[in-house]
């Protein structure tokens, strides 16, 4: 399984540029600002049918033009694919081997890919949702039945939600069952993940993951009833899978509060790891692995540690400002005054 190809239309900075990729080792490099992280976001895209750098698509559409287009060629089960996706600042499109979809989310799975970027250091100084979104996003790439059951619980707290607000509570217990239902799959789903998250070995301290539950899913259904008086009052479901967390412990300690950069970096870069190991066995090929600004995210050392790794991770697209030696397929990224990239 791997990505054979990628055209690209009015994406980012990107005019019109087509690349060819390597089966194994890919290095994107040029100066800064030429479009290196905006191919491994198109690629990231293609894999996952959603940027990671905005929520918003209208910002992929490159200047003074109305739409993007993106085509991929992917080998997969010895089979050529051939996906499309175009945006036209309202409108999605996807054609996805002839069959056309209004929405990108048939993406996922059918490339599944893992990333490591400098500001996956939110995994551990950010939010909650942030983690939650890294557990939903693996999850969703495996195993489609995760998504029907998040995408059931969503709707099912959304109209439970308008219920609280407006005071009215008619028909509320139908959507705390669906709600209840769900939320015992993914939270199974979620325990099973951390569980077979192994994080290697980078350096001597013991790094490991511990989850957060919200809501024991056995008893969620109880809860969500006894809750109802007070949750009248706020207008909003205080427990369940949408408040869970994750927390990466270093030495028995939450590295949140107590581990240097340097070892943040180096929690987020095992984690990453450890994903796609996981994410590799359960979809029975190894999945994509992308780095952007390798250099930028690690120390010399660390970045050693990383790179004895690559020839082991399949698929690998690496960005970097540097011009790589002899390794991998090379992939020049310039812009001249038409703005077209050169592979």
């Amino acid at each position: 399984m791997h990505l054979k190809s990628l055209y690209l239309r009015n994406f980012r900075n990107y005019r019109e540029a087509e690349f060819s990729f390597s089966e194994t080792l890919n290095i994107i490099y040029g100066d800064n600002a030429q479009g290196k992280t905006n191919l491994l976001e198109a690629i990231y895209l293609i894999a996952t049918g959603r940027s990671f750098r905005t929520q918003t698509l209208n910002d992929l559409i490159r200047y003074g033009e109305s739409f993007f287009y993106l085509e991929a060629h992917i080998f997969r089960d010895h089979v050529l694919q051939k996906v499309q996706i175009t945006f036209d600042g309202q409108n999605k499109k996807l054609t996805l081997d002839a069959n056309t979809y209004s929405t990108f989310h048939p993406l996922l799975g059918i490339l599944p890919s893992v990333l490591y970027t400098p500001y996956d250091i939110e995994l551990i100084a950010g939010s909650p949702t942030e983690r939650r979104r890294f557990l939903n996003l693996h999850l969703a790439q495996s195993d489609p039945l995760y998504v029907h059951h998040l995408a059931r619980y969503w709707r099912a707290m959304k109209q439970r939600n308008c219920l609280l607000r407006s005071k009215k509570l008619d028909g509320i217990e139908c959507w705390e069952i669906e709600m209840a239902s769900s939320a015992e799959y993914i939270v199974k789903a979620r325990q099973e993940m951390i569980q077979e998250l192994a994080l290697p070995n980078l350096v001597e301290e013991k790094q490991e993951l511990q989850f957060q539950v919200s809501a024991n899913p056995k008893t969620y259904l109880q809860q969500l009833l006894k809750n109802r008086s007070r949750e009248m009052d706020l207008g909003l479901t205080m427990t369940g899978p949408h408040r869970d967390d994750l927390s990466i412990l270093i030495e028995g300690k939450q590295a949140r509060l107590f581990a240097s950069e340097g070892q943040k970096k180096t929690a987020i870069a095992a984690l990453k790891l450890a994903e796609w190991e996981r994410l590799t066995k359960r979809v029975g090929a190894p999945a994509l692995m992308c780095f952007d600004d390798l250099g930028g995210a690690l120390d010399e050392t660390r970045q050693n540690l990383i790179q004895s790794r690559l020839h082991a991770l399949g698929q690998v697209f690496i960005t970097t400002p540097l011009k790589p030696q002899n390794e991998g397929h090379h992939i020049h990224i310039w812009q001249h005054s038409a703005y077209t990239a050169r592979d």
